[in-house]
């Protein structure tokens, strides 16, 4: 379920609110009004944005197409007025049920063509304060909760039950196009995980060894990453070790599953973290074996059923191999 940041208790918007977000020839498309968070995650998915020159007077931008220019402020977002015209009108009706919004979300993907080069995104500090904010604040809430007994779990409808797919690739480059397969496809990068073997380190990356590592590093998790590609363009990625299996690369999601909250190294290994994430064990343990072997996973959590076999369709139409949804059976 998605939820307003305005909605929270703490006024978690900050000085985002009100910031200007323009196009690519400094065409004004708006002001920052709200955002939206998966309110299990806490990872933020769109900001509302305010157009006074709009009929609807808000539109939905995906978080992660958002970056910075020069050294103001503002934001910007490669599309114009006449881009957004087109996007599917966001009413907050939507957020009433996963349903209804999953409806609005392939609609509104179907609509959206406008991905900025990763390569050409600097992040916004202004942004990555208001992230931080929110990793802050759902990281307090999960601490809470795992002292606690576990709820009984919320009954939902079929189609909105959140799901994760998962595949298995043989090599960078593969699964960078994976990746760029997926944010062309209308996921954010907030959604997508990878998880590979460190090995051969420095003629993959960039190290930067003995600095501050770059936002969004695993803290604690060893040196920073300038990573190109793709692969940059995901959430938080960085390095961390896991016992019996060694040095990891990993981004996205999962990085939450295998280090813990505020542990730079992970505990428990690969099966459990994905074990914790719903996947059923024997799927778990064949996954962490593919990537001793060297292999790259990656997995994509989506918010439906119907979402989800778009991104299975992704993984497999890019090569990727082991393909699973979470909650289906394989056959024997």
């Amino acid at each position: 379920m998605l939820k307003k940041a305005r909605d929270l208790e703490t006024d978690y918007l900050g000085d985002l609110r009100g910031t200007d977000i323009y196009g690519p020839n400094d065409e004004r498309l708006g002001t920052v009004d709200d955002g939206l968070i998966d309110d299990v995650s806490g990872n933020l998915r769109y900001l509302v944005v305010d157009a006074d020159w709009l009929k609807s007077r808000r539109f939905l931008l995906p978080a992660d197409q958002v970056y910075a220019f020069g050294d103001s402020n503002n934001l910007y977002a490669n599309l114009r007025q006449r881009d957004i015209e087109v996007l599917p009108e966001f009413h907050e009706s939507l957020l009433v049920s996963d349903a209804a919004f999953t409806t609005y979300e392939s609609e509104y993907r179907r609509n959206w063509r406008y991905n900025a080069d990763p390569n050409h995104m600097r992040p916004s500090s202004v942004l990555g304060r208001f992230r931080d904010r929110l990793h802050n604040r759902y990281a307090k809430e999960r601490t809470v909760a795992s002292r606690d007994v576990a709820p009984v779990a919320d009954v939902t409808t079929v189609g909105a039950r959140p799901t994760v797919v998962y595949g298995v690739y043989g090599d960078r480059e593969a699964a960078e196009k994976a990746v760029d397969y997926l944010r062309k496809d209308g996921f954010n990068s907030g959604d997508i995980s990878v998880v590979f073997p460190d090995r051969d380190l420095n003629k993959e990356f960039s190290i930067e060894k003995h600095t501050k590592a770059p936002e969004g590093a695993l803290t604690g998790g060893g040196a920073g990453l300038v990573v190109g590609g793709a692969l940059g363009w995901l959430v938080g990625i960085g390095t961390l070790a896991i016992p019996g299996v060694g040095p990891l690369i990993a981004a996205g999601p999962i990085i939450a599953a295998l280090t813990g909250v505020g542990v730079g190294t992970a505990v428990g290994g690969i099966a459990g973290a994905l074990i914790g994430l719903g996947l059923p064990e024997l799927e778990a343990k064949r996954y962490e074996e593919e990537i001793k072997r060297g292999r790259i996973l990656v997995s994509v959590h989506c918010a439906s059923v119907g979402v989800a076999h778009t991104a299975r369709k992704a993984l497999e139409e890019t090569g990727g191999k082991a393909v699973f949804l979470s909650g289906e059976q394989r056959a024997a």
